[in-house]
């Protein structure tokens, strides 16, 4: 099976609403895109403060499903299916919590000829049986000049 791989600049754009409460995020990183079959694979090391532990984000993408595992610092195995709620546990330093996404959409892209893709995702999320609000993420990654 054939495995494309390449290099990436990588920002994450992240929307939370609740109720009328508006709350922006955004994490820029350098990672890799591979695509192997029909399977998108986007890899990074999360930006840390000097004291904190490593955190890897791995985010698969096959058939519209959206799986986002995060590992070291904090832990996380979520996936996202647009008109489907499903669970998952996030661990942190506080310990672990219930999570549930109810996923409103899951949307991805790829430009060959600009080295340039957008993976669109929109979601409520609950944390131990609490609705968080409403998060409208949107991930590019844009392949890096050799």
């Amino acid at each position: 099976m054939k495995e494309n791989r390449m290099p990436v600049d990588i920002s994450i754009r992240t929307t939370i609403r609740d109720g009328k409460q508006r709350e922006k995020h955004s994490m820029d990183a350098s990672g890799e895109v591979l695509w192997r079959g029909g399977l998108m694979v986007l890899r990074f090391q999360e930006p840390r403060e000097e004291e904190e532990a490593r955190t890897t984000q791995t985010i698969q993408l096959r058939d519209g499903n959206l799986s986002v595992r995060r590992s070291g610092a904090i832990a996380m195995n979520q996936r996202f299916v647009e008109g489907i709620k499903t669970e998952g546990t996030y661990h942190s330093v506080y310990g672990p919590m219930a999570m549930e996404t109810d996923t409103e959409k899951v949307n991805y892209e790829w430009n060959e000829e600009q080295g340039k893709g957008i993976i669109t995702l929109v979601y409520v999320l609950t944390l131990q049986g609490s609705v968080t609000g409403t998060y409208n993420m949107k991930v590019t990654f844009e392949e890096v000049a050799q």
